[in-house]
């Protein structure tokens, strides 16, 4: 009884402060609204004054996370690394790098990623491009003679090589990017280290990764198809997505457009020629007038969008006034036509035909009226009994479908507005509210803000499918595990007490992510595929189901947080909304709690090795996340072909310990996945001896026993190398017993 009472008082406790803050929120609305006026209107007169202060310069106006984030002292690069199989020819991959990316041009013949050439310069806080520069393509790649401290690169010492060139910085005089060739002498393999900033990613005109990658494109249909179950990662299914709303929003769509072309087709003098064969009434001009401002409008968006081939212009008051005259002309719609309009609908002569018209229609509609209603209610009935309606001529058939649709996008709706209630406290509750506990070395050190790097050995992606099948967790849940007992390690090599648990941000993305040109559609397609960041408090020493638990009840109460991380990542909200000062002071002081940052890499199961553009293989991929901020270290797990890997950046302070993650991750899973699979060779040997033996007891001494036992077994045909304890040793004669021996 005590315990039901305290459920009640705290689930009491937990509405009062679910409405207060959500008040507190709802109140924020309107100065949030006039912060985001304000934050524009000055943002905008600021890069004014700086661009006529310096118009050599072209201002990057829209800010993001990382650019607020980023220093002189913490750049925000990216680096990937590709293992090729091959031998490496610096002219052929010039020439690729060129025609794909440095020299590719669009429909209009300019340049498609011009950003590829200007330097990035900062000037009052503000980050530029600066196009007046000589740029020359010798300069961004860099052929190494694969010789690190006096000794040649190979397998004992290329990550030692790489972290070395990851932690120096990119040079300030040239566009920040660049390539780093190392060739193999050993064997006919080379390293390709690509390092970009994050600049050259975002914006109008700029570059996916994949177009740096060089690497070949899988269409939807070349992948192979899925032939075994694969739980979906948790952290891709962050909010839940609506299916009622879309479904509703395009019939909807689909409606309306086909009650506009049917329109059009029998009001607009250009599709239907006979519309002006007579003087059009005030109705008919009315629709005229809709249909020409429509086909402005429509026209005006194709030149602003650049969609015409024409370059693009900017939408004003006169562009806008010629566009509709130019329609009008078109239609002949004339100001003399306007101004007899009302005195063609007003004719005197149309009164008897249209009253004798009404007059026969009220007539006929009072009539069939009870037919219709009787014929409505079986519809309903027949719809509510069997859900199928047998009268194709009823209201109920035709809108039966929408109706449901509609009661489903309300309950959609009702859930979504019960989300956004709840949003607030879970938000305040799951960030700042989290106990981040003891401080550990993560959130003690003080970063220098130069890079370190390293990356495990491949793990058998079958292996982690398996495990995680056995145990009902995700294979994100066994990476997660593995990460867990990862960073013990390093705590415990570091000569630091480890913490109960780390706070940790996590995220997860597709491989497209990674491989998806810039070029068509692949911009928005990479936006639609970035997903939302959670909060997890990571338990060093969990088990699986423990963790796979937490990142449940994680996923489950920060959709609010996963749905803002989504949209500042896709359009900018936050940053657009709230001034960069108090932005950047919050996210250093909760890049100091959440010290640690997790990402996923996915891929389909049955994915193959990909090729660069000239045909060589991939043999892996290597993908670092940069950390800023406070972030001292950064765990990325990267699914490619049939292999996992962890790759691991953190600050130089940490070095060289932060290669101990690095290590530790894939003996933590193999030995995850070995016994495993000792538990199941276990059941399945019993399950066939229950299954095709017949027991009898006999009276043998012990070893006798054990020989007929063995003997026994090599004649019923069991596998003799099949998992037994190992036999003890007899101090004293074998007593006489009872034992169960299989025939």
């Amino acid at each position: 009884m005590v315990t039901v009472q305290q459920n009640v008082r705290s689930r009491i406790v937990d509405e009062i402060y679910t409405y207060c803050a959500f008040c507190v929120a709802a109140s924020t609305l309107p100065v949030l609204a006039v912060s985001y006026v304000v934050v524009r209107a000055s943002k905008y007169l600021w890069l004014k004054l700086l661009s006529s202060r310096y118009p050599d310069f072209e201002f990057i106006r829209t800010d993001t996370v990382r650019s607020l984030l980023d220093t002189h002292r913490n750049q925000g690069i990216i680096n990937v690394l590709l293992s090729i199989q091959g031998t490496f020819d610096l002219e052929l991959f010039k020439h690729h790098l060129l025609q794909h990316v440095v020299e590719k041009r669009d429909n209009k013949g300019d340049l498609m990623f011009p950003r590829i050439r200007h330097q990035l310069v900062s000037s009052w806080g503000n980050y530029a491009w600066n196009a007046h520069i000589t740029f020359r393509i010798e300069n961004h790649i860099i052929v190494t003679n694969a010789v690190h401290r006096g000794r040649s690169v190979g397998k004992s010492n290329i990550q030692e090589y790489v972290s070395e060139i990851i932690s120096k910085y990119l040079p300030s005089d040239q566009p920040p990017w660049q390539y780093v060739i190392i060739p193999l002498n050993s064997e006919e393999k080379y390293y390709v280290l690509v390092r970009v900033h994050h600049l050259l990613l975002t914006g109008k005109r700029s570059l996916n990764i994949g177009d740096f990658l060089l690497m070949e494109q899988i269409h939807p249909g070349d992948r192979i198809n899925q032939t075994e179950y694969t739980q979906q990662s948790p952290l891709t299914k962050l909010f839940p997505t609506p299916s009622a709303l879309p479904e509703l929003w395009g019939k909807l769509n689909e409606s309306l457009s086909n009650t506009w072309n049917e329109f059009v087709s029998e009001y607009d003098p250009v599709e239907n020629p006979r519309a002006l064969k007579t003087l059009p009434g005030s109705f008919h001009i009315a629709g005229l007038v809709l249909i020409c401002t429509v086909s402005a409008l429509r026209e005006l968006n194709k030149k602003s969008n650049g969609k015409n081939g024409t370059t693009e212009a900017s939408v004003t008051a006169f562009s806008f006034i010629t566009a509709l005259q130019r329609e009008c002309n078109r239609r002949h719609l004339t100001l003399t036509k306007i101004i007899l309009s009302p005195l063609v609908t007003g004719d005197p002569r149309k009164w008897p035909g249209l009253v004798f018209g009404a007059t026969i229609s009220s007539f006929r509609l009072f009539f069939k009226m009870p037919i219709h209603i009787r014929n409505e209610l079986i519809a309903i009935k027949e719809l509510r009994t069997n859900g199928q309606v047998r009268n194709l001529d009823t209201l109920t058939w035709r809108y039966a479908e929408l109706g449901q649709l509609c009661v489903a996008a309300l309950d959609e709706a009702a859930r979504g507005l019960i989300e956004v209630y709840r949003a607030p406290a879970r938000l305040w509750t799951e960030t700042v509210g989290a106990d981040d506990g003891k401080r550990h070395l993560l959130q003690t050190v003080s970063l220098c803000g130069r890079k370190v790097a390293a990356w495990s050995r491949p793990v058998e992606r079958a292996g982690i499918e398996r495990a995680a099948r056995a145990l009902a967790v995700s294979s994100t849940d066994i990476a997660l595990y593995a990460a867990t007992e990862a960073v013990r390690a390093f705590f415990e090599y570091s000569h630091t007490e480890p913490p109960n648990y780390v706070l940790a941000t996590a995220r997860a993305a597709p491989d497209d992510f990674l491989f998806t040109f810039a070029q068509g559609h692949g911009k928005s397609y990479k936006k639609s595929q970035t997903g939302g960041m959670i909060c997890l408090p990571l338990v060093l020493g969990a088990s699986p189901r423990h963790v796979s638990a937490c990142v449940a009840g994680a996923c489950s109460r920060q959709a609010a947080l996963a749905g803002g991380a989504a949209a500042q990542a896709r359009c900018g909200a936050v940053t657009r909304a709230l001034p960069s000062p108090l932005l950047r002071l919050a996210l250093n002081v909760l890049s100091r709690r959440y010290a640690l940052s997790y990402a996923e890499i996915g891929a389909p199961p049955g994915e193959r090795a990909r090729r660069v553009l000239w045909g060589h293989r991939v043999d892996a991929l290597v993908y670092w996340r940069p950390s800023q901020a406070n972030i001292s270290m950064s765990l990325t797990v990267i699914h490619y072909a049939d292999t996992v890997r962890l790759a691991v950046m953190a600050d130089a302070r940490l070095g060289p310990s932060h290669m101990i993650p690095a290590s530790r991750w894939p003996t933590v899973i193999e030995q995850l996945v070995t016994k495993i699979d000792q538990e199941i060779a276990k059941i399945t040997a019993k399950a066939h001896l229950a299954a095709g033996t017949i027991p009898k007891i006999i009276t043998t001494p012990e070893t006798t026993a054990e020989a007929e036992d063995n003997e026994n077994m090599e004649e019923s045909g069991e596998d003799s190398g099949m998992l037994r304890p190992p036999a003890t040793t007899a101090t004293s004669p074998p007593p006489i017993r009872r034992r169960i021996v299989y025939n």
